[in-house]
């Protein structure tokens, strides 16, 4: 097996593109049976770290991520694929939404053990990390392994002009500004 450690540098997805995705797209039928698929593609094992699901920590099992692409210049994420990872990479990509769950859905503790998952794993592999992942990092005095980060280009691309490009078709954010998306994530 050909492990990915790449995908763990992926940016989050920018805020107008929340909550839209292939599950979202297509129902959780089809993305259950695209999920399993994706597992036994890889024969149980998360392609960031190679672990197999049975040996996974915190949880037995594996959780899928879409493979995607963020053009800032033209607002444009494209989904590739979708690949399988343990709950520790998975968490690790999505680094926006630990700092929001911290003292809710996960200790302080468990973010900072996901955070060093990571960054052993990218510092293995001569990585950089997204800027925002080594900001949470660094305040939570995670170690990096002395992992740097990548700059993302400046964004001046409107609210509205964002989309996700799936199975060929545009889809537009659920949200009409940043303040409704403000606004629905304070819930």
């Amino acid at each position: 097996m050909i492990l990915k450690p790449t995908i763990l540098t992926h940016p989050n997805i920018p805020k107008p593109l929340h909550g839209i995705n292939p599950r979202s797209i297509m129902g959780q039928e089809w993305w259950d049976k695209q999920r399993q698929l994706a597992y036994a593609k890889y024969d149980f094992h998360c392609i960031a770290c190679g672990v197999a699901k049975h040996e996974a920590k915190k949880h037995k099992w594996l959780e899928a991520h879409e493979f995607y692409e963020i053009n800032y210049n033209t607002g444009v994420v494209k989904i590739f694929s979708i690949e399988p990872l343990c709950h520790y990479c998975h968490n690790f990509i999505h680094s926006g939404r630990m700092a929001m769950i911290i003292g809710k859905e996960k200790s302080e503790k468990e973010v900072k053990e996901i955070l060093q998952h990571g960054f052993k794993i990218l510092a293995d592999n001569k990585l950089k990390c997204f800027e925002h992942t080594l900001t949470l990092a660094e305040k939570l005095n995670a170690k990096t392994f002395g992992v740097k980060s990548y700059n993302i280009p400046k964004v001046n691309i409107e609210w509205k002009n964002w989309k996700l490009i799936f199975n060929n078709q545009e889809f537009k954010s659920k949200f009409k500004s940043f303040e409704d998306w403000e606004e629905f994530y304070a819930k």
